[in-house]
């Protein structure tokens, strides 16, 4: 028998609403007040009726990107169904899914990793590891692995996924698509850009045949092919991707869904490559302040927009104000993230090659040297930004004279770049210029050394 939805309920569900006018969200205390007030007359004894609404509610949330809104929405269902149906029941299950899903979208990594696990768990045992929302759950939770830096837990995970799909769907289904364009995800961020390369063309092509090239799908898999081209050094081919990409969802979400602006902020680092900086400019000063307003101040992807804007300021010479805002970023990333995150560890470097800029040589040094063995732990010491970390530190020492070291650093970054990278990557052909230069003042200076002693 149905019993009505706890009066405590709906009056925290108004009380969201309230604070949601205070605060000039009207669109989504509007959504929220028309569902209280249709719950409130037409379902008042009826709770699961009622909750059906909210969760609704909670996915046009998360289908729009509005990541804040579906977490408040979606954490009073949740505790409204496991007190309705306890924990363990498909449909409290559910809205545990949909808030990991919020959790994801806010980067709030831990919490969803935490609460990820439970429900990946509880719906093995209830339901089995080939059952639709088991996998939908799995693939959260490799989501949130991924973004806190866990590569090895995302890709067993993620390899898991496919080999069931594989099987269940054939290669070609979507579902099995998804997956594959998602583990090609985690290989990027591994460093492993060849496999990544492999796995997002053909889920590129396979989605753009099957739903069409403008697809919300088919974009997201180009934006992803367009980042690992960048990091191939393929920044002609990456650019027109992006480009496209951006132009669609400018047209068809606007520029303030979450998606945008990943796309403008991907494009503006491109921008910065080819040194277009004014270009770059342009569009993160945008990504930041939209961001602020859609996303949060303390936001993973609000704080990353920062650190790319603080990397123009420093092409631009603009170091006081690159300085000041990458060091407020960082300071939040840590607090926030954690020092071993990778997107801290990144924005660190970033920080220090600033502060080489300002002339800190020593600050410069002693924060590159703490990320780089912070990345050799986390990272691996053959990951690209492992690599990119060593040639920084290298060309420190180079700039204070101590050029031993420098030359040991090099002929690492060298090989480890031949290795990971080959031969014709820029990065690699880059750390080759840079050897041989220190090569060269290495043999001046000995040269020098036994014409002194012939000298004397």
């Amino acid at each position: 028998m149905d019993v009505s939805l706890s009066p405590s309920y709906l009056k925290a569900f108004r009380a969201l609403s309230k604070r949601y006018r205070k605060q000039g969200h009207a669109d989504a205390a509007t959504e929220l007040e028309t569902v209280v007030e249709q719950v409130s007359s037409e379902h008042r004894g009826d709770s699961g009726v009622a909750l059906k609404r909210f969760e609704a509610l909670v996915l046009a949330f998360l289908e729009r990107g509005q990541w804040n809104s579906a977490v408040d929405v979606g954490t009073i269902v949740v505790d409204a169904r496991r007190a309705q149906l306890g924990p363990n029941d498909p449909i409290t299950m559910a809205a545990v899914h949909n808030l990991v899903s919020g959790y994801c979208g806010q980067g709030r990594w831990t919490e969803a990793i935490d609460l990820g696990r439970q429900v990946t768990e509880a719906r093995r045992k209830v339901l089995g590891e080939d059952h639709s929302h088991t996998m939908a759950s799995m693939s959260n939770l490799a989501t949130a692995y991924r973004r806190e830096g866990h590569w090895r837990q995302s890709e067993a995970l993620e390899l898991r996924l496919l080999q069931i799909k594989t099987r269940r769907f054939g290669q070609d289904n979507q579902s099995t698509l998804t997956s594959m364009g998602n583990l090609a995800n985690t290989y990027t961020h591994m460093g492993r850009y060849d496999d990544a390369e492999r796995l997002e063309k053909r889920v590129v092509e396979q989605c753009t045949r099957a739903m069409g090239e403008h697809h919300g799908s088919t974009l997201m898999w180009k934006s992803n092919l367009a980042a690992t081209y960048r990091e191939q050094g393929r920044l002609e081919e990456a650019l027109k991707l992006e480009s496209e990409v951006m132009e669609i969802r400018i047209e068809r979400l606007g520029t303030h869904h979450p998606l945008t602006l990943t796309s403008m902020a991907n494009l503006a680092t491109m921008y910065r490559d080819q040194g277009r900086l004014e270009d770059a400019e342009h569009l993160e000063t945008q990504v930041v302040e939209i961001s602020k307003i859609e996303l949060g101040e303390q936001h993973p992807q609000t704080l990353m927009s920062m650190i790319n804007l603080a990397s123009t300021y420093r092409g631009q010479d603009r170091m006081e104000e690159a300085a000041s805002l990458g060091a407020r970023a960082v300071a939040v990333m840590k607090s926030r993230l954690g020092e071993q995150n990778p997107l801290t560890l990144t924005a660190m470097a970033d920080l220090a090659l600033t502060y080489q800029g300002q002339g800190k040589t020593g600050s410069a040094e002693a924060l590159t040297a703490q990320v780089l063995r912070l990345m050799q732990k986390n990272l691996g010491p053959l990951h690209p930004h492992t690599l990119t970390t060593m040639a920084n530190l290298g060309a420190i020492y180079q700039s204070q004279g101590r050029w031993d070291e420098a030359e040991a650093l090099a002929e690492q970054a060298v090989r480890g770049r031949e290795k990971v990278l080959g031969k014709t990557h820029p990065d690699t052909q880059a750390s080759m210029e840079d050897l041989l230069r220190v090569y060269r003042v290495l043999a001046a200076d000995r040269t020098t050394g036994i014409h002194m002693r012939h000298t004397q």
